[in-house]
């Protein structure tokens, strides 16, 4: 597998499943254009349906999975030698405005769908 840029684990093939590769995937896409400043170019898709029938996503919610996502890679970053960046701003996703906090999760629950992961803001519900 190739390495990711986000810092944190890596994870040797074959030692997690495809769902965690898709996430992390998807996770560098969107580091990617934050990184670049087009991040703000991505809208949430108006007529999405959430898995399940879950009710859609709200602001709460949408603040929650971000710190989460930033939390775990940042918990990574302190835990795994050799692959800090000596950064204090972090992989930053809590960067992002709510529309694109809202298209990231759109696709981030589509892919845990698919994968029959669950998302931090699903938790308490599973």
């Amino acid at each position: 597998m190739p390495e990711t840029k986000i810092p944190g684990r890596m994870y040797p093939s074959g030692h997690a499943n495809d769902g965690v590769h898709a996430v992390m995937a998807l996770l560098q896409d969107w580091f990617e254009a934050l990184e670049q400043h087009t991040a703000h170019y991505r809208s949430p898709d108006p007529e999405y349906v959430r898995s399940e029938g879950k009710h859609p996503f709200t602001e709460a919610e949408l603040e929650h999975l971000v710190k989460e996502i930033d939390r775990e890679i940042d918990s990574e970053v302190n835990r795994a030698p050799g692959t800090s960046t000596h950064s204090k701003a972090g992989s930053g996703f809590q960067r992002l405005a709510l529309p694109q906090r809202l298209a990231l999760a759109q696709q981030l629950d589509a892919l845990f769908w698919e994968y029959r992961l669950i998302l931090p803001v699903d938790q308490d519900a599973a």
